[in-house]
């Protein structure tokens, strides 16, 4: 399908992020690398079991890494819409050699096939919550019995009250701050991305993951407005 503007503009920011993104990403979300890692551990397979892996959004590629240094005999597809992401990516996972394929496209039309995992971190929240459910529909058809969805993502509150918080702790500093070497509240990078992504609340993702078909679906992990959920087929 032709790019929307609004994918071009995506693609334009990301692009523009790439070159830094690993080391922001770290500063400003202290659960950063416990969201990937309760991704991979939702994976249901034993280390030397061979499987197919898609990750929606593979940025720089720090999830697939852990993925393909966790379980040896896994081969991965990585999709993203930046150019420069994949690029960062390819250079990280060279090490892996064939067993990592990469290529640049929209999340919701640039693969095809059956995968025994689908995996995204902090992606899918850049669709609308339309585009979504139609993405959770896919994903299902094209896992097999036993497959798994893993999403780590932002969230709205289920409650104005908790929105209103979190705007609170993020406008007043919070954890620490990046600038002169000290770490930004979380929710100071979460809020500021609200203005052009379309995150959903957690109830809502759940609630479609069970519509596309997943008869077991959970939340391992949360914290603010960030959690992990584990969909299987």
């Amino acid at each position: 399908m032709p790019e929307s503007r609004g994918s071009a503009a995506a693609r334009r920011e990301f692009d523009r992020e790439a070159a830094g993104y690993d080391r922001t990403a770290r500063a400003s979300m202290p659960g950063y690398s416990e969201l990937h890692r309760t991704l991979v551990r939702g994976i249901p397979f034993v280390s030397t079991r061979a499987f197919r892996v898609l990750e929606l959004g593979v940025g720089t590629g720090a999830l697939s890494s852990a993925i393909l240094s966790e379980f040896p005999h896994a081969r991965l597809t990585g999709i993203d819409l930046s150019p420069r992401m994949i690029a960062r990516a390819r250079r990280r996972l060279r090490r892996f050699g064939r067993r990592a394929e990469l290529r640049a496209g929209r999340l919701e039309d640039s693969w095809d096939g059956e995968y025994d995992v689908v995996l995204s971190a902090l992606a899918i929240h850049h669709m609308t919550d339309a585009g979504k459910w139609q993405l959770f529909r896919r994903v299902y058809r094209s896992l097999g019995r036993g497959g798994y969805f893993g999403d780590g993502d932002d969230h709205l509150p289920e409650d104005t009250v908790f929105d209103a918080q979190y705007f609170r702790v993020a406008s007043g500093g919070g954890v620490r701050a990046v600038r002169e070497g000290r770490w930004r509240s979380p929710q100071e990078v979460w809020h500021a991305h609200e203005r052009f992504d379309h995150p959903c609340t957690l109830a809502a993702e759940t609630a479609a993951l069970v519509r596309a078909g997943f008869p077991h679906v959970g939340v391992p992990w949360q914290f603010f407005g960030q959690a992990v959920v584990w969909a299987y087929r």
